[in-house]
């Protein structure tokens, strides 16, 4: 019987590089929606998707942070919180 591979529920780590114009001015655009609406839980779960991806993990997990403040049942938040702390070192004993 073969042997399945056990499937993570974390996306693969991407290395950080240099960012590129296009990350620049799509970081751009989310922090000037942010400017106007802090609250928009889509643009700052890019923004924290966005930060996490290029390496910059504390910034990611206060976005991450910052949407479970609005919404404390995001999945995606909470998710995104565990990775954080876990890949910069910090116990994942409560999300919040």
């Amino acid at each position: 019987m073969p042997v399945k591979a056990k499937r993570s529920v974390e996306p693969p780590a991407r290395r950080p590089s240099a960012p590129s114009e296009e990350w620049i001015a799509r970081f751009g655009r989310l922090q000037d929606a942010l400017a106007v609406c802090p609250t928009d839980i889509l643009a700052r779960s890019e923004l924290a998707t966005l930060l996490e991806q290029s390496g910059q993990l504390d910034e990611a997990l206060f976005n991450w942070k910052a949407i479970l403040a609005c919404d404390p049942n995001s999945l995606k938040a909470r998710e995104g919180v565990a990775r954080c702390r876990q890949r910069i070192g910090r116990p994942v004993q409560s999300v919040r």
